[in-house]
């Protein structure tokens, strides 16, 4: 049996024990440096995340749909009433808000205010901060059309409130206003709640007509989900121009 030298193996082996050493002394004193940029660029790529996220979920959260949907917010708009005031829809905002197109010489319009439907409405509803806003999207109406009509008809009405001036339908073809009376109902989120005609009457022969914007209303003030959201508007066509 030939034997091997004993102090050449013991080096060999003394010398790897030494690299092996050295290499974990330098991988200990580079962890915390390779720890650090690691935590530090996993909370830079955070950070990006957030600042891109939180725009694009303000975006979202503001924007409505291009026209009216149930449990959507409602688009916003701007117009004047019949004295010249302007009224945005956002700046309503913590208040419920209904919306009534509206036409002077329309037979329908003019039945639900000789019965002073909508009054009644807003009395029933019984809700404070109830703002009632009429928008009359006829194309050759003017203000002062809107202000004689208020001071002449019907002793029965009981609610005063603005005629939004529409006459270019910029709103109206928003909201897809296809009548006169075309009821819209907001609550206090901006959310829409219900839209179609104020009542299941048409033809107004009902002794006691299901009155679906106040139930709405009611619903609405009560804290609960409205059970009918649409109904089919009934009514005279909107005079949109250039129709």
């Amino acid at each position: 049996m030939i034997s091997m030298p004993k102090k050449p193996a013991l080096l060999i082996l003394l010398l790897a024990l030494c690299m092996l050493a050295a290499c974990d002394k330098k991988a200990s004193e580079d962890a915390p440096e390779a720890q650090a940029q690691a935590v530090e660029s996993t909370e830079e790529a955070a950070a990006n995340t957030e600042e891109q996220a939180e725009p694009a979920a303000a975006a979202a959260a503001a924007e409505a749909p291009a026209h009216p949907v149930i449990g959507q917010l409602a688009p916003d708009f701007t117009l004047v009433d019949e004295t010249g005031k302007s009224h945005t829809l956002s700046d309503y905002r913590g208040k419920t808000v209904v919306l009534e197109w509206f036409n002077i010489p329309c037979p329908y319009v003019n039945r639900h205010y000789k019965a002073d439907t909508f009054g009644r409405t807003i009395s029933e509803a019984g809700i404070d901060n109830l703002v009632w806003l009429a928008i009359d999207t006829t194309h050759d109406n003017l203000p002062e059309n809107s202000i004689e009509w208020k001071k002449s008809a019907y002793p029965e009405r009981t609610a005063d409130y603005p005629i939004l001036q529409d006459p270019d339908g910029t709103v109206g073809r928003l909201y897809e206003a296809k009548t006169t009376p075309h009821m819209f109902v907001i609550d206090a989120e901006g959310i829409v709640r219900y839209m179609g005609g104020i009542d299941d009457d048409p033809r107004g022969q009902s002794e006691s007509p299901t009155n679906y914007v106040l139930n709405a209303l009611q619903s609405i003030k009560a804290g609960e989900e409205v059970a009918v959201t649409t109904a089919k508007p009934y009514g005279c066509t909107v005079k949109y121009k250039g129709e």
